[in-house]
Formats: C-alpha cells, sequence, structure tokens
C-alpha cells in the first residue's frame, strides 16, 4: 500500500470508483440524494441480514466500514451505506500506536450526549475501538460537516436500560450477539471543550455540537 502526502494527493485527484461512484452519482427523481430508496436502503438491508453472522461481521469490518468511512468524509455525511441510520464518525487514540484511529458507527443521540455501542459477538476479538476508548477516554467525533471534541465513559445501568431497546431497533443484530452471550460495551459520549481529542488539528475541521444530530 502507498502511503504518504503523495498517495493522499493522488487519491484526491482520482474520481470515486466502485460503489462509491454509485452512491456519489445516485439521484432520485425530484433531484434528492439517494439514501433511502435505492443503494442507501438496500444495503442497510443486506448488511442487517449478514450482520448477526461470522462471515457477516467479517465483511463489515473489512468492507462495508472502510467503504462507509471513505464516503461520509467525501460527502460530509450527506450519503450513507445505511439509510437513514444515524452515523458519526469516531476517531480514537490508538492505545499501542498513539496515531488517530477513525471508524463509523451507528449511534443515538439523547440531548447533548450520543451513545456508540458494540456487542462482542464471541467470535471475534474486542473491536479495536472498545479497547481504544478504554485506554483513553477523549475522541473526536464528527456528525455531517460538525466535529467535536468528547469524553467516552461506560453507560450506567440505568442508562442501559434505557438505551437498550433504541439500540437494538437501530442494529438489531446487537440482541441476536447478546442473546447468545456476547458481551456489550456501550459508550455515553458527553462534551468535552477541554480535551485535545486525536486529529482535531488535521486542516478542514470545524466545530459541531453534538445537538447537529437532532437536525439531521
Amino acid at each position: 500500500m502507498v502511503s504518504g502526502a503523495k498517495a493522499r494527493d493522488s487519491s484526491a485527484q482520482r474520481p470515486p470508483t466502485g460503489l462509491l461512484a454509485l452512491a456519489t452519482r445516485a439521484r432520485s427523481a425530484d433531484g434528492e440524494d439517494v439514501l433511502v430508496s435505492g443503494i442507501g436502503q438496500a444495503l442497510r438491508g443486506l448488511a442487517q441480514r449478514l450482520g448477526g453472522t461470522r462471515l457477516g461481521v467479517l465483511a463489515i469490518g473489512r468492507i462495508v466500514s472502510p467503504l462507509q468511512r471513505q464516503l461520509y468524509r467525501r460527502t460530509g455525511g450527506r450519503l450513507s451505506l445505511t439509510g437513514r441510520a444515524p452515523v458519526l464518525l469516531l476517531t480514537t487514540t490508538g492505545r499501542r500506536t498513539g496515531k488517530a484511529r477513525t471508524v463509523p458507527l451507528l449511534y443515538l443521540c439523547d440531548d447533548d450526549h450520543l451513545v456508540i455501542c458494540n456487542v462482542n459477538p464471541g467470535f471475534e476479538r474486542t473491536n479495536p475501538w472498545v479497547l481504544n476508548l478504554r485506554a483513553q477516554p477523549h475522541a473526536r467525533v464528527q456528525i455531517g460537516h460538525g466535529v467535536t471534541s468528547m469524553t467516552a465513559r461506560p453507560a450506567s445501568d440505568d442508562e442501559l436500560d434505557r438505551y437498550w431497546p433504541q439500540l437494538t431497533k437501530v442494529w438489531p443484530a446487537y440482541q441476536a450477539f447478546y442473546d447468545n452471550g456476547g458481551k456489550r460495551s456501550v459508550f455515553v459520549l458527553e462534551p468535552d471543550p477541554r480535551a485535545h481529542a486525536p486529529g482535531e488539528d488535521e486542516p478542514g475541521n470545524r466545530a459541531g455540537p453534538p445537538a447537529a444530530c437532532l437536525r439531521r
């Protein structure tokens, strides 16, 4: 894999290809971007059906997640592979490398708090973003074009009871994995303007309050 500024420059000049090109060009009859009817909804349905399987988990981690991250960055979240399901980009600090690591995640919005979740299905290692947040709770969150620093903490028992039904509605595979003995990792993200989140010095980042998710 080629790395460095040269690779980034050449990547920026190349037109999008494959699924990214399809999603970027997709338009409905009235001129609005196709998020639900069409590619986004179809891919979300497929991902939900496969998401509870070993093969599906592997495909989401290796293929769907990188595509979603690329598409989100290029369009500011305007186009998504998950239809209308709410997606953010979470950037954590690698617990071993110290480098910024970004992953797209489904989320809930509760006033100025965000809720994110992972359920380990038992046949794979704990997701790196979960381990990174446990080691370093400061993170950068992007919703649309807005970027803000937040601090993560584990959800309390009361919060788990309140948020779990909503989380499983967004992604039913959570419940399937949990019923089969999977371990839940649910975090509440709180605004922390004092925190220096990973990657927040990157050019083009713009501050945006978590409440922006309510307008999406």
